[in-house]
């Protein structure tokens, strides 16, 4: 509240109104009177400034400054608007409002004794759309107040230009939204210096943002220099917005996305990228909620849960995720929630439990600790699970065909064990491969694909165990092929045999069918007697 109380409290221009830039300005001083029509320096919370075309394109703002908003007319020149260091250019109502159908750009400078300009917004002021935002290393600084929104702006943070120096950033409080905008996060190429900065804090939203975060191009000997980042903290949230951190390169560090305290996720679509990393270690427990991740880069769970799928889309993620980060600690754990399907492909060493509530959880290269499937979750893959598989859900070997791996397995009466069946030769099926022992309840469901029928006779090695104890039953009885098969499981040693066999009904149901039939017939006979 008290930066918000300094950025209202910049002093008004003895003479100020609503003006328009002048065609042949004397100098491109914002807060010289002579530059605007009427005489008049914009600069009252009622206050409009106007663009329109203009031979002096490039302003700069010499004293704290205030406006309801700015107006590019339609047609209007190309204008680049310069708040000097030291000084504030505040849009405390419309905001920007850009007609021009032209790119219009505002850069808060920096100088070097560590002032820099600074462009705020307040209320419910927007930064509308073709504008560009650019805020130099050295503290060159957006911010956003109250309810006011990043609209469709285009935003850039620069790096610390020097070891120790301030970054160029955009910060979010209260409950304002970065809105539809693109933000870039530059990373560093000094050594010893941080990359580019977007902070959101108290109840701001990243809303529908794009937000990249670019990774360092320098590798130094103290590792201070640093990918752009993103940081939520408080009650802040990610919103529905698409958040990516690039690896940096020549050895330099990736960009970052931190979600810290009591900040949460939302729908967010997180992308991260080489050594660019999503870091939750610092957040308040349970954890954070995302709506996806996907990419090759790193994800840091320290302590903390981190659940996946809330924006109910299908991803791969092939690096890995892990305990420790930012504030260390160990047992993280991943929960799967939604419709779409997380595809775990890389080599993850988060040590805390794997839960599958929704959707389906694809392992395709590794995890430790146990898994648990729930009800209307699936485990899928042709990895390996370093822990023990409980099933109350779906287990589908494969992608669809091949072998998914894990220490032990147990089944539940509700659990189903799904196998696909393409043909008879090795990698034509489907195979749960359990290391430990197997303890096996409710159903089995063999599936044929591809049009594929067996023969009588064909066997399919479904299941290998170290010890096993329990029994499936198999859905629809076991019957296929128009019933003119069964299926039959044959439990050995150390693994489980599915067998086509031939469907011969039982003598039993056969003769209890017959009778059925006679006394239906015998039944008629009767009736039509008593008609007659």
């Amino acid at each position: 509240m008290a930066a918000l109380t300094l950025l209202l409290s910049v002093p008004s221009a003895t003479f100020a109104g609503s003006a328009t830039w002048e065609l042949n300005p004397g100098s491109g001083d914002w807060n010289t009177a002579a530059n605007w029509t009427p005489a008049t320096v914009p600069n009252g919370s009622t206050d409009t400034a106007t663009f329109a075309l203009s031979n002096t394109t490039a302003l700069s703002v010499s004293a704290n400054a205030t406006v309801d908003g700015i107006t590019f007319s339609p047609g209007a020149s190309s204008f680049t608007i310069t708040p000097s260091p030291g000084f504030i250019l505040n849009l405390s109502g419309a905001g920007i409002t850009n007609n021009s159908g032209t790119t219009q750009n505002f850069v808060t400078a920096v100088d070097g004794p560590g002032n820099f300009g600074t462009i705020a917004f307040i209320n419910s002021a927007t930064a509308g759309s073709l504008s560009n935002f650019t805020n130099n290393g050295g503290g060159g600084n957006t911010s956003f107040f109250d309810s006011s929104t990043g609209g469709n702006g285009t935003f850039i943070n620069n790096p610390a230009t020097a070891k120790n120096a301030q970054v160029g950033r955009t910060d979010f409080f209260n409950t304002s939204t970065a809105g539809n905008g693109t933000f870039t996060n530059n990373g560093s190429t000094v050594s010893d210096a941080g990359g580019g900065l977007i902070r959101f804090m108290d109840n701001s939203t990243a809303g529908n943002a794009t937000i990249t975060n670019s990774g360092s191009t320098v590798s130094g000997p103290s590792n201070l220099e640093t990918g752009g980042g993103i940081s939520f903290e408080d009650r802040s949230t990610a919103g529905s917005a698409t958040l990516i951190a690039n690896g940096g390169t020549a050895g330099g560090e990736g960009g970052e996305i931190f979600f810290f305290h009591n900040s949460t996720g939302g729908t967010s679509r997180v992308e991260v990228f080489g050594n660019g990393k999503l870091d939750i270690s610092v957040n308040d427990a349970p954890g954070v909620t995302i709506g996806s991740i996907e990419g090759d880069g790193n994800a840091f769970l320290g302590a903390k849960n981190l659940t996946v799928g809330s924006n109910n889309m299908s991803t791969t993620f092939s690096g890995m995720m892990q305990d420790g980060g930012f504030a260390g600690g160990s047992a993280g754990s991943l929960t799967k929630i939604g419709a779409g399907t997380l595809d775990l492909a890389g080599a993850n060493t988060y040590t805390g439990n794997t839960n599958i509530k929704g959707g389906a959880l694809q392992v395709d290269g590794s995890i430790r600790g146990d898994t648990l499937v729930k009800r209307s979750g699936t485990l899928t893959g042709t990895g390996t699970i370093n822990g023990s598989v409980s099933n109350a859900g779906l287990v589908s070997p494969g992608d669809p065909l091949g072998t998914l791996t894990v220490d032990g397995y147990s089944q539940t009466s509700n659990g189903r064990l799904l196998i696909d069946i393409a043909g008879t030769g090795a990698g034509q099926f489907s195979v749960l491969n359990v290391l430990g022992n197997a303890n096996v309840n409710g159903f089995l469901t063999p599936v044929l694909l591809n049009g594929f029928i067996p023969s009588i006779g064909d066997e399919f090695t479904f299941l290998n165990y170290g010890s096993l104890s329990g029994a499936f039953s198999i859905q629809n009885g076991g019957i296929f092929d128009n019933g003119m098969e069964r299926w039959v499981v044959t439990y050995h040693a150390n693994d489980a045999v599915l067998t086509a066999t031939k469907n011969v009904p039982d003598l039993g149901s056969t003769l209890l069918l017959l009778t059925l039939g006679l006394l239906a017939l015998a039944y008629r006979n009767v009736s039509l007697r008593k008609q007659i």
